[in-house]
């Protein structure tokens, strides 16, 4: 079980940063490094990118559009960035939120959320959850069809997406239509064999993963909006496509995760990226290999609404 030889050698390009530690060091300065990697640059042109101030659910929210067309009633996916809850921003993910609106054809709006830990839990969540009601009740301003919103997100992005999900469910709002999960966050516990077998590998280390659960969630127990392993039952939550990484500490909860959706009844697609660490998505307007794979995941994705569509 090797990283892919494209991705080893992107990740050997950063080898010089200094050494994160979340147990030492403050937020501010993980964010300063962190924030401002030299990322791959995108060059994927859009029709449009417009920077925007959406409802919150105690102050505005920054957020950012991006149509690959100029097509109105698009679909619309809502995306939330990774980085623990603590840190990225809407900068960190553009070239990643231009690929996934240039590879589905759908409009994509990311989400400035507050972050951790001056903002726990339930903060962030509470902006997903209001920005998403906020674009469904603004989709006709942002060339977009209210009755296809969609949620997105990578790592802590993704625990943001399905319990978006999970708070629609509870209120009876069924204007969600489907879900992208890019190697999600799903359980608190941090006990599945892949801590332990890759808690080694870059960009997300087991004992890093625990400070940010412990920035995110300070108080005990755990609530199962943030811990989604822990809820009863996942049915009535939209079609999902689920990917995880092969050598991803978060790969065994993922996999449940994606187990679970579908034992309860839920469409989901599950894509397991070979030779790839977690994070490995931010790569993908650089390397080939991690642009098929975000590629295959986007189809199934259009699958699944589809699919949906037509059986409505």
């Amino acid at each position: 079980m090797q990283i892919h030889p494209e991705l080893a050698a992107a990740l050997a390009q950063l080898s010089g940063l200094p050494p994160i530690d979340y147990q030492t060091m403050p937020i501010a300065s993980i964010r300063q490094v962190l924030d401002h990697l030299p990322m791959p640059p995108s060059g994927l042109e859009m029709h449009e990118v417009r920077d925007l101030n959406i409802g919150g659910p105690e102050s505005p929210l920054a957020a950012r559009l991006y149509r690959p067309t100029a097509d109105d009633n698009m679909p619309i996916v809502v995306f939330f960035h990774g980085g623990g809850w603590c840190i990225g921003t809407i900068d960190t993910h553009d070239g990643l939120c231009r690929h996934i609106a240039l590879l589905t054809g759908m409009n994509v709006c990311s989400i400035d959320y507050r972050l951790a830990p001056e903002h726990a839990f339930p903060a962030p969540l509470n902006d997903a959850y209001a920005a998403t009601r906020w674009i469904a009740a603004h989709a006709h301003e942002l060339h977009s069809a209210p009755s296809r919103i969609l949620v997105a997100g990578d790592s802590a992005g993704g625990n943001l997406a399905i319990a978006t999900c999970l708070k629609a469910r509870h209120d009876q709002w069924n204007g969600i239509c489907g879900q992208l999960l890019l190697y999600p966050v799903c359980d608190a516990r941090t006990d599945s064999a892949s801590y332990s077998l890759y808690g080694d590998m870059p960009l997300l280390s087991s004992t890093n993963m625990q400070q940010m659960w412990a920035y995110y969630h300070p108080a005990q127990p755990v609530s199962p909006l943030a811990s989604i392993l822990e809820n009863e039952s996942l049915a009535g939550l939209p079609p999902a496509v689920v990917v995880t990484a092969e050598l991803d500490i978060l790969r065994d909860e993922g996999n449940e995760l994606a187990r679970r959706l579908a034992v309860d009844g839920v469409e989901v697609m599950h894509l397991q990226a070979q030779g790839m660490v977690h994070g490995f998505a931010s790569f993908s307007t650089a390397l080939p290999h991690v642009a098929s794979i975000l590629r295959d995941a986007c189809t199934r994705l259009q699958l699944l609404v589809g699919t949906q569509e037509s059986t409505a």
